[in-house]
């Protein structure tokens, strides 16, 4: 691969981009604008690096690759250059290979208190990148979080300001206070991120939600906070809803597999 797309995947990774490489990986010998081993990647913004010859066919892989990314599943496609409507006229066919690659998620968990550290061991279990953030020194420290990723003191909404808040950040408040809550909630919930949960009871979810209403926040913002957060376990202890928590997580990041049938089967049973 060029070595300018190799630069170009491994930061798209490092900011928390997904991202698609497409590959001809089969062309004819005449006719085709770039033969078999042309690349191109499509960041998950629609940036497009490389070519794999340009014009409608390419146009068309990008989309293919924008489709992948949000998947997850590879693809094969075929394009043809035979001068019928709407293609080339150059002759020929190439087959191209798309491949989705998953940006490591970056988990946030805006609280380093006793239901934070089991959230932060079972984020690290599941590969993410884990940002503990808190206002309090002797909780938010490497000695208590020695496995994550990083450790930030200071206000919730400067520190927040500071993070990637894109597709690929999970946000878990689970701070110390209602107005601590309210505050991180406030600052991402316009942000198009993959995962916001708050820690709430019921009642506290319908006061959080008249002031957000009251500030003008609009009805597709609010239907993305999962609050309370985490799936009805019947979870008592700190563990137990750090558990709950990352399931609803993982529901939500692989929401296109759920009810695959294998549980469907179970349920029949």
């Amino acid at each position: 691969m060029d070595q300018d797309l190799l630069i170009k995947a491994y930061n798209a990774a490092k900011k928390g981009q997904s991202y698609a490489l497409a590959t001809v990986i089969e062309a004819t010998l005449k006719g085709t604008p770039r033969k078999s081993g042309a690349k191109m990647i499509i960041l998950e913004d629609g940036s497009l690096f490389g070519s794999i010859g340009g014009g409608r066919n390419e146009k068309a892989a990008k989309e293919e690759c924008l489709k992948a990314i949000k998947s997850g599943k590879p693809a094969i496609v075929t394009y043809n250059y035979f001068g019928q409507k709407g293609q080339s006229i150059c002759g020929g066919q190439i087959k191209v290979f798309i491949e989705p690659f998953a940006a490591q998620k970056h988990f946030i968990i805006c609280g380093a208190g006793h239901i934070a550290l089991p959230l932060s061991f079972i984020g690290k279990m599941l590969n993410f990148k884990v940002i503990i953030i808190d206002d309090r020194k002797e909780f938010a420290n490497k000695r208590r979080f020695p496995h994550v990723d990083q450790v930030i003191v200071g206000d919730y909404t400067k520190a927040l300001g500071k993070l990637p808040l894109n597709l690929n950040t999970l946000v878990m408040v689970v701070t110390r206070g209602n107005e601590h809550d309210f505050t991180c909630l406030k600052t991402v919930i316009k942000s198009n991120i993959g995962y916001l949960g708050v820690i709430s009871s019921k009642a506290k979810r319908i006061k959080f939600f008249n002031r957000l209403k009251e500030m003008g926040i609009a009805e597709k913002y609010l239907k993305k906070v999962n609050i309370p957060a985490g799936l009805d376990i019947g979870a008592q202890t700190p563990e137990e809803i750090a558990v709950s928590i990352t399931a609803e997580m993982i529901t939500k990041i692989n929401e296109s597999h759920v009810g695959t049938d294998k549980f469907q089967d179970k349920k029949a049973k």
